[in-house]
């Protein structure tokens, strides 16, 4: 399963869920940024290198480590020596690697074995991270890794299905379910993404009408006042209507009864005013 380009962009949009990962406050977030960087002498890219801002600040190197890599921490603390030679940074700095699940973790290597005693080195094993934690957004994102395939497809309807309840922005929205679509064309890559995306038509598609609903009951909120005349409400369901919105929603916004709702409808299908 591949899934740097899911990490790099997932850290670099929520850079918050990294300081949670690793037990800190999640708003140390806004004095830092989270970058790929590669290292042109021996040509190896760090998945994320989580830069400050604050001179007191630490630095830190981050790798999510989903495949099995028996010298995993010769390449990465190796490739830690390269980058601090080159760059010689000022701050001090730390280690987190993020993995699936303990046993993908190689374990502590003699070579540097003063790192893991120390602290220096933070260990992220996914499936030990607090259910709560992962019940959130962003962080909900990350059980499809953890999952077994034949829980993959129900994991995400739930995602999709608790994002409308979570999160409000509308742009947040479109980089998550982008980011959904990309982690499971990773976990499930027998399938397209043309398939994925049929697949979850449905529910993103009631995400997009409920967003919509919502949207045009605001608007008329604003415009009706308790001193509206009557007609005034029959002009703007006879709008709706036209747009095919359902009866009793129209009702429930514009202060109708569903049976007037439905009469206007019958008026305006049999031609009458």
């Amino acid at each position: 399963m591949k899934t740097d380009s899911f990490i790099n962009r997932f850290f670099g949009e929520f850079l918050g869920a990294f300081f949670t990962l690793i037990g800190e406050d999640e708003h140390e977030a806004e004095r830092y940024e989270f970058t790929s960087i590669e290292v042109k002498d021996l040509a190896f890219r760090f998945d994320g290198v989580v830069q400050p801002a604050a001179p007191d600040d630490k630095l830190y190197f981050f790798e999510a480590q989903f495949q099995p890599e028996e010298d995993f921490y010769l390449r990465f603390f190796g490739e830690i020596a390269v980058y601090l030679r080159q760059k010689n940074p000022k701050h001090v700095w730390r280690a987190v690697v993020l993995f699936p699940n303990e046993a993908a973790d190689p374990g502590v290597h003699p070579h540097y074995e003063e790192f893991f005693e120390s602290g220096r080195l933070r260990r992220v094993y996914l499936t030990a991270v607090p259910p709560e934690l992962l019940e959130k957004f962003p962080l909900n994102l990350l059980r499809i890794i953890i999952e077994p395939e034949g829980k993959v497809i129900a994991t995400a309807e739930e995602i999709i299905r608790q994002l409308p309840e979570q999160i409000s922005d509308e742009r947040i929205q479109e980089v998550l379910v982008d980011l959904l679509m990309n982690l499971l064309l990773s976990k499930l890559p027998k399938m397209s993404r043309q398939e994925i995306e049929k697949m979850f038509a449905p529910l993103l598609s009631d995400i997009k009408k409920s967003r919509f609903y919502q949207e045009v009951a605001d608007e008329v909120e604003q415009e009706l006042t308790p001193k509206i005349a009557q007609e005034s409400k029959y002009g703007i369901a006879k709008t709706m209507l036209k747009k095919n919105f359902d009866l009793e929603l129209i009702a429930e916004i514009i202060g109708l009864s569903p049976e007037e709702i439905r009469a206007l409808s019958q008026q305006m299908t049999d031609g009458t005013n």
